[in-house]
Formats: structure tokens, sequence, C-alpha cells
């Protein structure tokens, strides 16, 4: 509690509403309770008495790193680095759109709208089974944002196994010509699917099994939704 009212003498309030997005909140917002107000010192203050090196968060974090930037080395305390990575879209339909087209992130409150480490490969296989991927659709699509911010980084290719009758066998070694298939309904959303949850599997079961979680630990992680 010290440390949070020291990091918080050095925030003005306009600094503080402005730090506001980390909450999916907006300095506009015309809602916003104290509590609101203490949470970015309390981010703050939690980055230091884990005496991080590294923090690794969403884009939408930024703003709370950047205030740590400013105002750790006024106490003299370690400036950890800041590493930012997109943020995808939550798998299941999206209920909210924010003006500048962003949609819900995946939810670690959710189970059912994003994949995670400990998940087993017919849990992922499921999950993208059942995320949201309209005929079609390209925005807001979370199946064809996987494909391209997590399976293209990881491969050079993506091959889709398919029937004949429904076009055969197909193989995308870009992201845009995916994409314009999809877009133009030459590739079916299941067919999309199946393919993504494989490739998926092949890059987050490798890790699974590196961490070796303990069947306690793993109740432990699923009871925590």
């Amino acid at each position: 509690w010290s440390e949070l009212v020291q990091i918080a003498k050095h925030m003005s309030l306009a600094r503080t509403m402005r730090t506001l997005t980390i909450m999916g909140r907006s300095e506009k917002d015309d809602k916003i309770d104290l509590a609101k107000l203490i949470y970015p010192a309390m981010q703050a203050a939690d980055i230091h008495s884990l005496d991080l090196d590294i923090v690794h968060a969403g884009m939408d974090q930024r703003k709370i790193h950047m205030l740590v930037k400013d105002v750790f080395p006024k106490m003299k305390w370690k400036v950890p680095v800041a590493v930012h990575h997109k943020l995808l879209p939550g798998l299941t339909k999206p209920t909210e759109v924010k003006p500048d087209g962003e949609v819900a992130k995946m939810s670690k409150s959710d189970p059912n709208a994003g994949v995670f480490i400990h998940n087993s490969d017919d849990e992922i296989r499921t999950k993208i089974k059942k995320g949201f991927c309209d005929e079609g659709t390209t925005e807001n699509n979370p199946i064809l944002e996987i494909a391209k911010h997590v399976v293209f980084h990881e491969f050079d290719a993506i091959s889709i196994e398919r029937p004949e009758k429904f076009g055969g066998n197909v193989s995308y070694d870009n992201f845009e010509s995916l994409e314009s298939d999809f877009s133009q309904k030459k590739l079916h959303p299941a067919d999309l699917k199946q393919a993504v949850g494989e490739y998926l599997v092949k890059i987050v079961s490798p890790i699974r099994e590196q961490l070796a979680l303990s069947d306690e630990l793993s109740d432990l992680i699923k009871n925590s939704y």
C-alpha cells in the first residue's frame, strides 16, 4: 500500500485519466469511479513488487508501461523492458465494436473466448471449431486473425485439406491470398477452422509439454475461470 501511495504522488489526475484505456475505458467516460482511478497505480505497484525485468502484454497495456517508464526513475526503481504484441479478438461473436473498429480481446475470464497454453489438443480443436467465422466475412473474424498473426508467423504456408467435390486440397503461402479466397467464399469456414485448429495444435502442444503442468496445477488453472 505504501508503494502504491508513493507512485500515486507522482501521477497527475490528467495522466491517470489517460491510462484508463488499460481497462477498456476512455478518459472521456462520464462514469469513472474512484476505484478505476486507483487501478493504474496498483498495476504499476505490482510490476515493482514482482521485481520484473520484462513486462509482456498487449498493446492495450502500453500506457501503463509508459507511466512506469516515467515514474520509476523518479523513485530510483528498476524500469523493466516493455514488450507489446497485437491483441487477438475473442473467439466468440463480437457483441461490441469500438469506434476504431477494435473488438473485445481474448478473455481469460471466459474459457470459450480464447485458446490457452494449458488447453489440450482436442480442446484447441473444439474451441476453433466453435469460433465465430461467418462465411465471407473478413472484418473482426478471429479465425482469420489467428491465421494471420499466429499460424503464418510460425509456418510459411497453410494447407487446407478438403474433398474434391468441395474444391480439393489447396495451399496458401501468404495471408492475402487466403483472405481473398475466404472473402469470395471460395474457402468455407469449416475448412479454414479445421486447418487453423490443426496448426494451432502444432504450435501450442510443444509449449504445453515443456511446461509439464501437474494435474493439480492444471485443475487449479481451469477452476480459476
